[in-house]
């Protein structure tokens, strides 16, 4: 493993050390807008395989660098069966049970998911690649151990996201290259390494600023919160061909 690995990996055992759990409510939470700014960008992933594939529903699912299970729990309130949430930290896991313990875990290095060819049906990432020491590895190894389809949510190499988002990630020891992908670079890497054994390439460009948004519309009171929240997305749809986020769907 290398150094880099090993530095996150210290890193992380300790930022999801179990009596942090508390900072990590948002990912259970009933609230409206945490739960809308917290999906908005999965449901769109589901969006583009329902229409391609109706019985996606029935696919087991691997989320690789799942943290404390976001993914995973999204994924199981909307349906999925068979769903495992995959990180290197062993107490990011220990979180995910104590908040579902039906969700399948296991230690995975994403960069080197030590798993067959073709494992599970659908993979997903939100927000970890860019994590990663080698970022393209963990984009093939996806490729590699996913039977049918890939969702890969990442930031976009925008000229405004590189200008105000974040360049490098400290966290103790850990020190990681915020990567950013966009359409040819994403394209290039499936065509790379699946030829020319691929059904859809489809990468949809779109602004998500959670945070801010959050800030704005939580002032609001709490039955209007989602809806604003909404509108002010709205409102950007016109400009998300040059977005600072996307979401990637790959049809094996």
């Amino acid at each position: 493993m290398l150094d880099q690995v090993k530095h996150q990996q210290h890193a992380y055992e300790e930022i999801y050390a179990p009596e942090q759990i508390a900072e990590f409510g948002f990912h259970i939470t009933t609230d409206l807008l945490t739960r809308y700014l917290r999906d908005r960008r999965l449901l769109k992933s589901l969006k583009v395989l329902q229409n391609q594939c109706p019985e996606m529903r029935e696919w087991s699912v691997l989320i690789t660098c799942g943290g404390v299970g976001g993914e995973g729990l999204f994924f199981k309130k909307q349906g999925f069966n068979s769903v495992t949430v995959s990180d290197i930290s062993e107490n990011s896991l220990k979180i995910c049970n104590q908040f579902d313990p039906e969700i399948k875990t296991i230690m995975l290095n994403g960069e080197s998911l030590d798993l067959p060819d073709n494992s599970y049906d659908l993979v997903v990432v939100q927000d970890g690649l860019h994590h990663l020491p080698r970022p393209v590895s963990g984009f093939t190894e996806m490729l590699r151990v996913a039977k049918k389809a890939i969702v890969v949510i990442e930031p976009y190499d925008s000229l405004i996201g590189n200008l105000m988002g974040t360049e490098w990630e400290v966290q103790g020891d850990a020190v990681n290259y915020v990567y950013r992908w966009d359409k040819n670079s994403i394209t290039q890497a499936v065509k790379s390494f699946l030829l020319k054994d691929y059904k859809l390439i489809k990468v949809l460009r779109f602004w998500d600023h959670g945070l801010m948004v959050s800030r704005i519309t939580g002032k609001l009171p709490k039955s209007v919160q989602p809806i604003a929240a909404k509108v002010f997305y709205g409102l950007f749809w016109p400009f998300d061909a040059i977005g600072n986020m996307m979401v990637a769907v790959i049809l094996k």
